[in-house]
């Protein structure tokens, strides 16, 4: 559990551990660049993303880490127009840990799998999820985390609330035993929450 648990704060970024260690934006803006390097990767999720990667937020632990990725010009007009179609609201990319759904981590077959070349040549194979939001009959609204396919991996429900962010897309979270319940913030009007954990072997 110590691994997951210092990976998750430095991939949500949380003070849970004095290990912690957040990407500099500059270093979190070459991560962005060598992930799009790549661009129909970047582009190739199954609901068609485009992301703006000069808003990153990053973070490592030698081997586990994390990337969000906003999507571009994402505002509180285009969740306003949110329907019974899905809107793009970015990208996760995930390093040593997985979503969960009932209860259980969601398997690697399940879900898209991007290779990501590092500047030292080395292939590194990490998920790539991406995110949107749709609107219910009631005028809800949820999130939707995507794997490969074009049915989403769950759905989350989001919930109002009034915050100030300097990102797009930002998260905290809340360890457990067994995994940690992600607080995902859009645009600091809109919350939902779901679980990660390290993938089983």
């Amino acid at each position: 559990m110590k691994q997951i648990t210092i990976a998750l704060t430095l991939l949500l970024g949380i003070s849970l551990a004095p290990a912690q260690e957040r990407v500099s934006p500059e270093q979190a803006l070459r991560l962005a660049k060598l992930v799009g390097a790549d661009t129909n990767q970047l582009k190739g999720t199954p609901l068609v993303t485009s992301v703006d990667l000069e808003k990153p937020v990053a973070m490592r632990d030698g081997e586990f880490g994390g990337m969000v990725l906003p999507q571009a010009k994402l505002s509180e007009e285009v969740l306003a127009k949110a329907g019974e179609q899905t809107v793009a609201i970015g990208q996760l990319w995930l390093r040593g840990l997985t979503p969960m759904h009932n209860g259980e981590a969601v398997s690697e077959s399940k879900l898209r799998i991007a290779t990501v070349k590092t500047p030292e040549g080395d292939e590194l194979k990490v998920p790539q999820c991406a995110l949107g939001v749709r609107r219910l009959a009631g005028g809800e609204l949820e999130l939707l985390v995507f794997g490969k396919d074009k049915e989403p991996l769950f759905k989350v429900a989001l919930k109002r609330i009034d915050a100030k962010q300097e990102t797009p897309l930002e998260m905290d979270a809340e360890r457990g035993d067994e995994s940690a319940q992600v607080s995902l913030k859009i645009l600091g009007k809109y919350e939902a929450k779901f679980k990660v954990t390290q993938p089983e072997l």
